[in-house]
Parts: structure tokens; sequence; C-alpha cells
């Protein structure tokens, strides 16, 4: 991977490692760890703050390869108590909710409390923290999302 600063090669096809630990991980019926490096369901997941923050403005803040190199469709952000308004602006703008900065902070306090109550944040979730005004404003989301 750092052929550029050692003048080496490995001739892997780093973009098959993720759908190679996949497939291996079906034959042996259990998938690796999901804190492992690389191809752990966690390795492109940011869940603080500050992390997150830094990850919407230049993703190379905090990862030292592209998810793509190694056949990760994407990094992802994982919203729970320790997110900040950063991600959770990121996250309603991609469920197609646009949120001024008064509206954000009044839904902030809510998700923080509903984060303090629950481990997994959830779509509908947010959304349900949505006052209704701003959930009738919603414009068409972002595709892209699985």
């Amino acid at each position: 991977m750092r052929g550029d600063r050692y003048g080496v090669t490995s001739g892997l096809n780093l973009n098959q490692l993720y759908p190679a630990s996949q497939v291996l991980g079906q034959l042996i019926t259990f998938r690796p760890s999901p804190n492992k490096a690389i191809v752990g369901d966690n390795a492109f997941a940011h869940e603080s703050g500050i992390h997150q923050h830094g990850m919407l403005a230049n993703p190379l803040c905090y990862e030292i390869m592209t998810p793509a190199l190694v056949g990760v469709a994407h990094n992802h952000l994982v919203l729970g108590k320790h997110s900040g308004r950063a991600a959770l602006r990121n996250r309603f703008e991609q469920l197609g909710y646009t949120l001024t900065r008064d509206e954000l902070q009044h839904t902030y306090y809510r998700f923080v409390a509903l984060a303090d109550r629950k481990k997994n944040i959830y779509d509908y979730d947010l959304v349900g923290i949505l006052p209704d005004q701003i959930r009738e404003k919603r414009r068409e989301p972002v595709s892209e999302l699985d």
C-alpha cells in the first residue's frame, strides 16, 4: 500500500481484501470481529462527535486509506450518544430534511436524550424526534444510502 514511500509492491489486488474476507466468512460460518482492521464492520465506522466532524470535512483526517481501496463501499457515521451536531445534520440532510441552526439545536437535545436511552439509533427514530413542521418540509432524500 505504501509503494510510493518504500519503493516496493506486493502484487496484491487490495480492492479485493474486503470482498475476499466476506466470502471466507461465509465459508467458515463466522465473520471477522467487528473491530478488526480493514475487514471488520467497524473499520470505517465513526461515532465520536469531533471525529465525525473531521470525517465530514476531510475523510483522510482519520483514515489512512479510503474504504474503496480495500473494497469497502463507503465509510459511515454511526449516530449514538457520542455523536455531535455535524453528524446529526448530515444524516438529516441524507434523509431529505434541512434544519436551521435553531432547529438543529432543539432536535439535538432530543437526540441526546434518545441516545442515552437507546444503543442503536435508526432513521425512523431520527424522523420521530423531528418537530412536525420540519417533517412536513421533507425533500427527496439522497439515494445512495443503504
